[in-house]
C-alpha cells in the first residue's frame, strides 16, 4: 500500500471535498490491536495558511463546534497543526447532505413532507443546543450560526440528522451588527438593517431551508445578489403548499411563522420550531423514528452507501481505495457561495 500523508497522529486516505478555505480529507487513526477510527480532516489552503486571519477562522470553527455536544450537532475531535499545516479532525458522516437529497428528489422518488419536517426537527434540535451554549462561568454565549442551509445540514443513511459548518458561526457581541455573514438566499431581512444576527436570524434561514425542501426549488432566486437581497426584502413568500400540494396546513404555518419578516413574530428560538413540526408529526400519526427516513436514503442512495463500503474494506486489508470508489461516496450537491451583502 501506498505510504500515507500524515497530519499529527492521523493518515490522510483521499480527498473528498474543497472549498475557499480548505480542503476536505477522509483520514484515519490507527491504534493498538487493529485500532482503526476513521475520521474526516478539513485543512486549510497551504497558500492560505501564511495568513492569520483566515488561520483563525477556521481555529475559530473548531473552538465553537466542540463547545456544542449534541447527537444533532458534529462531533469536533481535534485540532492540529503540523509544519504550518492547520486542520480539524471531525465525525466521519455516513450520509448526504439535503442538499443532494433535495437533488435527487427532483430526479426521482421524492422525500415525503413528513420525512422533510422530521429532518428539520432534529437540525431545530441541535441549534437550539449551539443557541443554549454557556461559558464556564454559566453566562450564555448566545452564539449564531448563521450558515443553516441545506449543504449544511446532513442525513446519515441511519435517517439521524447532524448539523455541521460552524465556519461562520460567532459568539454574538454588539460590534457584530454591521457584519453580515452567511450565504445570500438564507439571510434573515432584518440583518440588512444593521440588526445583529441572533437565534431568530438562524431560525429564518431554517424556514427558507424548511421551505425548499417542501418545494423542491429555491424561495430566493433571482439572477443577482441584489435582486436576491430584495426579495428577501420585500418579495412574496407563498405557502409551500401552493406549490407541493401533499403539504398540510398546519405545517404550512409552521413553515410561514419561521418565515415572519418581523423577528418578534418570528419563532423565539429553534425549540419553539422544533415543538410545532412534531406537533405536525403527532397530528399525522407520522412514525416516532427516522426509519421511513433510513429506508429512502438506502434506497436511494444505494450506490453511495456500495461505495463506502468498498472503501472501508480497502482499509480494514491496507489497500488503496479505488478512485473510482472515492468519486461515489457521496452525491453530489449544488454548492452556494457565501456572500457579503452591501450595508
Amino acid at each position: 500500500m501506498t505510504a500515507p500523508r500524515r497530519l499529527g497522529k492521523y493518515e490522510l486516505v483521499a480527498k473528498i471535498g474543497e472549498g475557499g478555505m480548505a480542503e476536505v480529507h477522509l483520514a484515519r487513526q490507527r491504534g493498538p490491536r487493529k485500532f482503526l477510527k476513521l475520521v474526516v480532516l478539513k485543512l486549510v489552503h497551504s497558500k492560505l495558511a501564511s495568513k492569520p486571519a483566515l488561520a483563525e477562522a477556521l481555529l475559530d470553527e473548531a473552538r465553537i463546534a466542540a463547545l456544542v455536544k449534541h447527537p444533532n450537532v458534529v462531533d469536533i475531535y481535534d485540532l492540529g497543526e503540523e509544519k504550518g499545516n492547520y486542520f480539524i479532525a471531525m465525525e466521519y458522516l455516513e450520509g448526504e447532505s439535503l442538499a443532494a437529497i433535495l437533488k435527487a428528489s427532483r430526479t426521482g422518488p421524492r422525500l415525503d413532507p413528513f420525512s422533510t419536517a422530521r429532518i428539520i426537527a432534529d437540525c431545530a434540535t441541535g441549534l437550539h443546543a449551539a443557541h443554549e451554549l454557556r461559558d464556564l462561568k454559566g453566562d450564555p454565549l448566545e452564539l449564531v450560526h448563521q450558515d443553516v442551509t441545506p449543504g449544511n445540514v446532513i442525513v446519515l443513511y441511519t435517517g439521524q440528522v447532524k448539523l455541521v459548518d460552524f465556519g461562520v458561526a460567532k459568539v454574538r457581541t454588539s460590534e457584530d451588527a454591521a457584519l453580515v455573514k452567511g450565504k445570500a438566499g438564507y439571510l434573515a431581512p432584518e440583518l440588512f438593517d444593521g440588526t445583529a444576527a441572533d437565534r431568530r436570524s438562524d431560525v429564518w434561514a431554517l424556514g427558507v431551508v424548511l421551505w425548499e425542501s417542501l418545494v423542491l426549488r429555491r424561495l430566493f432566486a433571482a439572477k443577482s445578489e441584489e435582486e436576491t437581497f430584495e426579495r428577501i426584502r420585500t418579495g412574496p413568500i407563498d405557502p409551500p403548499s401552493r406549490f407541493a400540494l401533499a403539504v398540510t396546513k398546519d405545517l404550512d404555518d409552521v413553515c410561514m411563522k419561521a418565515l415572519a419578516r418581523n423577528p418578534t413574530l418570528r419563532y423565539q428560538s429553534a425549540r419553539a420550531m422544533q415543538d410545532d413540526l412534531l406537533a405536525v408529526l403527532r397530528h399525522a400519526n407520522w412514525s416516532s423514528d427516522s426509519e421511513p427516513i433510513a429506508r429512502y436514503m438506502r434506497t436511494t442512495f444505494a450506490t453511495q452507501i456500495a461505495a463506502r463500503q468498498e472503501v472501508l474494506r480497502n482499509l480494514a486489508a491496507r489497500e488503496d481505495p479505488r478512485p473510482e470508489a472515492i468519486e461515489r461516496m457521496s452525491a453530489h450537491d449544488e454548492d452556494v457561495a457565501p456572500v457579503t451583502p452591501p450595508q
